[in-house]
């Protein structure tokens, strides 16, 4: 009697051990890949529009010292006036050869005069934080 309940126990460990494995054999069995979409981090920012160099991008720079690029904004900031502005824009993650593009941007002049109208050089390939 001993040896059929080990027998027995044993056939009943081997058949739960495989029903268990059976479901990882072709890995994600019965998961479904989920779209996601990303709306964009909200960004707000303000100082002084530079064209840069090279480029027909117009760049702010952040609070983290990388650079924003605003050039998809609708009218454009016009760098020459030498007036500060204030932004708000949607950070989707793409950065460009000047920076991290924005979308969606708006913007309003300040009353902040700025320095002598030097344009940007070119970033290299910084996250803005």
């Amino acid at each position: 009697m001993r040896v059929r309940f080990v027998k027995a126990a044993a056939a009943a460990s081997l058949l739960a051990l495989s029903v268990a494995a059976c479901g990882q054999e072709t890995g994600n069995t019965g998961q479904t890949t989920q779209q996601v979409s990303l709306e964009g981090k909200a960004v707000t920012a303000s100082g002084c529009v530079r064209p840069v160099e090279s480029t027909s991008c117009l760049v702010v720079r952040g609070p983290g010292g990388g650079y924003y690029d605003v050039s998809s904004a609708s009218p454009a900031p016009d760098p020459t006036k030498g007036v500060a502005i204030s932004l708000q824009g949607r950070d989707l993650g793409e950065n460009t050869q000047c920076g991290r593009k924005l979308a969606d941007v708006k913007w309003s002049y300040l009353n902040i005069q700025c320095a002598a109208l030097t344009p940007a050089a070119a970033p290299a390939a910084e996250k803005v934080g």
